[in-house]
């Protein structure tokens, strides 16, 4: 599955596990941290453009030059910060990196969050977006993905190895998790609502394959 980078305006950095130089290198685009996630991305000689958040757990040597913003505001969390920011300054839809990683609380928090945007986001062998409406997406057969009702949808598919018809999908409550294509071209259709997909960037060797 491909996704179009040029779709996009900005990568926004969380203080997640995040992908290696070579994934920076092949993106043009304004990179924004989140407070600590500078700190890995210096040591990969990579210099974000801003960073944003109440800045207590990145390297005070990094804050030099006016790239960066002190937002003390305990109510909300770095990453809606940085979103804010990029709200502000025309620079979303974003590619959000590091959202996995770190305590269960946190990465749920970090998916509410995310879903009320219309980015991407990359992690460690997945990708995940917010769908509304109808889609097509090209994927070699076998990929593994799942489908959430975010808080709800009802969605047909075609192209799975377990499709969905006028499916009422909810969170939380009825999930199709751990799914796989059957077809090289996968719609999805959703008829009301916003699902977020999340997909398997690698092969999953795992009982799901073999059924």
């Amino acid at each position: 599955m491909t996704v179009k980078l040029d779709e996009y305006r900005s990568v926004l950095c969380l203080h997640g596990t995040l992908p290696d130089h070579k994934f920076f290198q092949k993106i043009q685009l304004p990179i924004i941290a989140a407070d600590g996630a500078a700190n890995y991305l210096v040591t990969m000689g990579i210099i974000p453009h801003m960073i944003i958040g109440d800045l207590d757990s990145v390297r005070q040597d990094l804050l030099v030059d006016g790239k960066f913003i002190k937002l003390g505001d305990q109510n909300s969390s770095d990453f809606e910060k940085a979103l804010n920011y990029l709200k502000d300054n025309n620079l979303l839809p974003s590619i959000i990196l590091g959202m996995s990683g770190g305590y269960m609380d946190h990465i749920i928090n970090n998916i509410n969050i995310f879903a009320r945007t219309n980015s991407v986001f990359f992690g460690e062998n997945i990708m995940g977006l917010m769908l509304r409406g109808a889609h097509t997406f090209n994927l070699e057969i076998g990929t593994k993905l799942s489908l959430f009702g975010i808080p709800k949808c009802r969605i047909t598919t075609e192209g799975l190895k377990w499709n969905l018809s006028m499916t009422e999908l909810v969170f939380p409550g009825f999930n199709s998790c751990f799914n796989r294509t059957a077809l090289k071209n996968v719609h999805i259709h959703i008829t009301g609502g916003t699902a977020l997909l999340i997909v398997y960037t690698s092969t999953m060797i795992d009982a799901g394959l073999q059924a």
